[in-house]
């Protein structure tokens, strides 16, 4: 599986849910040819140009980490195992490198983090009011090329 990218002194860390197979085969996250992460990013001002997949593990100097819940299986979000969502492992990853904003690259990776078990009812897109210590909990729809038709930039 990808290794994450993370670090001290983070804005953001952007979770996903698990690696797409795009991104599994191709060592990169957000790596399937409809997603949207790195245009979002360049289009919001959170990258200074349109990074691609392959620059995933440098995206550091723009203050960004990239992490997921699930690291022992990839697929889309109905594929996976409920039993491996690491949900204490990335608490503590967060604990410890204390990112200002954890952004949930969609409702699904959220709703196991809040403790809802994977119920994307129970979670609303935007800031949440509950906090990872002092991290601030943010909920984005996903920008896989699945979920592109639900929502626009």
């Amino acid at each position: 599986m990808l290794k994450e990218v993370l670090t001290y002194n983070l804005n953001v860390v952007f979770c996903g849910t698990a690696k797409g197979k795009a991104s599994a085969r191709l060592g990169y996250y957000y790596a399937g040819t409809g997603n949207q992460f790195y245009p979002i990013l360049y289009k919001t001002g959170l990258t200074n140009k349109l990074l691609l997949p392959s620059n995933c593990y440098d995206i550091n100097k723009y203050k960004i980490g990239l992490t997921d819940l699930v690291h022992a299986q990839s697929g889309n979000d109905n594929q996976l195992n409920d039993e491996n969502y690491d949900i204490i492992s990335f608490k503590t990853k967060i604990e410890k490198y204390k990112p200002k904003y954890i952004a949930f690259n969609g409702k699904k990776s959220a709703a196991f983090a809040l403790g809802f078990k994977g119920k994307t009812n129970k979670v609303q897109y935007g800031l949440q009011s509950q906090k990872i210590s002092d991290t601030k909990l943010f909920i984005l729809p996903s920008t896989s090329g699945s979920a592109r038709r639900f929502w626009d930039e």
